[in-house]
């Protein structure tokens, strides 16, 4: 009997500190990103989502042999898409104060004739822990995709050929 009760305190204590360090695994580096996305979707065609650790590993675990490698480099990603054209600015001012209060730096812009993509990172050495893109249409609408992870940025190019 005392075996049994150990062996369930111990099962417990593993269930219960899990429970508690979950969340803070799956989030962001930078909280802000997920209070600014969580703020963004109350408002009207604005779209928040969080793709943590755990669905990582399940898209890795579906995906062809270099997405997996991909996926490996990633912690989190959080992706809002905004199609309110009156939200736009307000949206577009808060991202770039977030990085700028982080000292994220500018890596490079690229137009692929449809949008207008900026990408700004947080590296530590040759690695970038937090890779920001901002998303700007032509036509109006935006996007912004905060990927946490360690990423050396001789991959970088990787993460461009990720599927939604």
């Amino acid at each position: 009997m005392n075996f049994l009760y150990l062996y369930a305190m111990k099962r417990f204590l593993v269930i219960t500190l899990l429970a508690i360090l979950l969340p803070l695994m799956a989030h962001a580096k930078i909280p802000a990103i997920v209070s600014l996305g969580r703020e963004a979707a109350k408002h009207h065609d604005v779209e928040h989502s969080s793709v943590g650790s755990w669905m990582l590993a399940m898209a890795q675990t579906f995906s062809d042999k270099q997405q997996r490698a991909t996926f490996k480099m990633l912690d989190n990603i959080e992706m809002i898409e905004c199609k309110n054209r009156e939200y736009e600015d307000s949206l577009r001012r808060s991202i770039f104060a977030i990085i700028e209060q982080i000292g994220a730096t500018h890596l490079a812009d690229e137009d692929d004739g449809k949008a207008l993509n900026e990408l700004y990172a947080l590296c530590e050495g040759d690695v970038v822990e937090e890779l920001i893109i901002v998303v700007t249409g032509h036509e109006g609408g935006m996007a912004i995709v905060a990927m946490s992870g360690e990423i050396p940025m001789s991959r970088l190019g990787e993460i461009a050929l990720i599927k939604r």
